[in-house]
């Protein structure tokens, strides 16, 4: 029997042709940045036209650092996300003021001492009755709220692997994922530097790249 199935994101799409290049090589999801300092951002408006072209296949999911949660709602109707994903300090009364729309929330850790704080804050949503659509784990890397193309040290591979909902992020790239996907065994990969030419741009080859990666490591066939 094969594994079970890894959803692919693709996070930091600004152009509708580079996000259904993503679409058609497979990505499950992709992620339209609207924290202005990344290089990856992009404005409500374009994002807007990408979302409505994409796939039934393909969704579109929102990143946001610390934004109020009254733009994030705004925004995600807007645009029509999916998903919207919290990327900075919010807390577990910013998820259930977003009643209605499925969260991710991310978390930067620098070492174990930082992963109590992820299962409080899982812990705490559910008890003001939210369910997160997914625990996104990226490493820690100062001033940088993400994207860095830094992976997550060994200790702590160790200590989420096998978390629900749990979402790898950190420094994915085609060379990497089936290793670190046989080790940490989340529900779900978050790629962006490593599928790009430069900042901004996805490369279409290492997108295809990644994408055959992750599907050879789940679905191999029985010996």
């Amino acid at each position: 029997m094969s594994s079970p199935r890894v959803l692919i994101k693709v996070c930091g799409l600004r152009e509708v042709d580079q996000a259904l290049a993503c679409a058609r090589a497979g990505a499950d999801l992709l992620g339209l940045n609207f924290h202005p300092p990344s290089p990856r951002s992009v404005e409500p408006a374009r994002a807007a036209e990408i979302a409505a072209a994409l796939p039934s296949t393909t969704r579109a999911v929102g990143v946001f650092v610390n934004e109020p949660v009254d733009r994030v709602r705004a925004t995600a109707d807007r645009v029509g996300l999916w998903a919207v994903q919290l990327h900075g300090d919010e807390t577990p009364a910013d998820s259930a003021r977003l009643a209605g729309l499925r969260v991710i929330k991310a978390f930067r850790l620098r070492s174990p001492a930082d992963w109590p704080r992820v299962t409080a804050f899982v812990q705490d949503a559910l008890d003001l009755g939210v369910v997160l659509e997914g625990v996104l784990v990226d490493a820690y890397v100062p001033g940088v709220a993400g994207g860095t193309g830094q992976t997550l040290e060994d200790v702590l591979l160790d200590l989420i692997a096998g978390t629900p909902r749990l979402i790898l992020a950190g420094g994915l790239n085609p060379g990497n994922v089936a290793r670190l996907l046989a080790r940490v065994r989340p529900y779900m990969v978050d790629v962006a530097s490593g599928v790009e030419s430069v900042p901004g741009t996805k490369d279409p080859a290492r997108v295809a790249a990644f994408v055959r990666a992750v599907t050879m490591a789940v679905d191999q066939p029985p010996d």
